[in-house]
């Protein structure tokens, strides 16, 4: 490849990055933000507020508002030149530690709604059982304890004023780094994703069978097997929960887990400005 052609792609992946960098995550900002208030309305009404799957989304809903402001508008004000967190030592910490806390916080909040899901759809009275409000505040308890212990490692690890690395602020060596990547990818993306898979599967294997019971009973509108249109329509809402959160964040986690295992490989041009 030409001197000529090399310096022309990479000044094209240069501009497309930073269109990606300031517009795309404009537009992210601000479609998160109306899904996340919408669930909030919805689900802080006084019907849903006993209902221990309503209650994950709509924590879960702050939880994914605080990860998108506190991820996305540096790396829209970077754009701008007018990121703090890529000089200051303290915002970034700060930042690095509310994003991962925050986004961990939030993917287990669903992935203990599916659990729930799957409780309250078995024919087993004691597991129906594990579908209440003092289990459901335990377990959001110690989604965030249990994501502020993983990740308080950024408090040490995150610093600004890096070069060739994937962010300005970001872990200061490879062991932090792939630290930070591994536990990202294991708490955030894999180990919530295959609870979720399994449990929503399950889930959807007791609606069937469910079905089949009501299928055949006579009295239909009298059996203790029927169940209520919001748990149903929770149940819908989750499992296309499920499938997003699977499709956009395996490969986001598989990315950054490549990027920084091969940060000290040496890369032509085009390959840099993939990262």
């Amino acid at each position: 490849m030409s001197t000529a052609t090399s310096t022309s792609i990479t000044s094209t992946l240069t501009a497309v990055t930073f269109g990606i960098n300031r517009y795309f995550s404009i537009f992210i900002l601000l479609f998160g933000t109306i899904g996340n208030i919408l669930n909030l309305l919805i689900f802080c009404q006084p019907k849903h507020r006993t209902n221990p799957c309503a209650v994950y989304f709509f924590y879960a809903s702050i939880a994914g508002l605080i990860a998108l402001y506190s991820g996305l508008t540096s790396r829209i004000f970077a754009t701008f030149s007018l990121d703090i967190s890529a000089t200051d030592a303290t915002i970034c910490k700060l930042r690095a530690f509310i994003v991962w806390v925050s986004t961990t916080t939030s993917s287990w909040l669903l992935t203990y709604a599916t659990i729930d899901r799957y409780c309250i759809s078995c024919r087993d009275a004691r597991r129906r059982n594990f579908s209440n409000l003092r289990f459901t505040r335990r377990l959001m308890i110690f989604a965030v304890v249990g994501g502020s212990l993983i990740f308080a490692e950024t408090f040490y690890c995150y610093v600004p004023n890096l070069k060739n690395s994937p962010l300005t602020c970001y872990g200061q060596n490879m062991a932090c780094r792939l630290y930070n990547e591994i536990a990202s990818a294991l708490a955030f993306v894999f180990i919530p994703s295959t609870i979720m898979l399994i449990f929503g599967f399950a889930t959807v294997q007791n609606l069937r069978k469910l079905l089949c019971s009501i299928a055949t009973t006579s009295n239909v509108h009298g059996t203790s097997m029927t169940m209520k249109k919001t748990d149903r329509q929770l149940i819908q809402m989750l499992i296309v929960q499920i499938i997003l959160l699977t499709i956009f964040n395996v490969p986001l986690a598989v990315q950054r887990l490549y990027l920084t295992s091969t940060l000290n490989v040496s890369k032509n041009k085009s390959e840099q400005y993939n990262e």
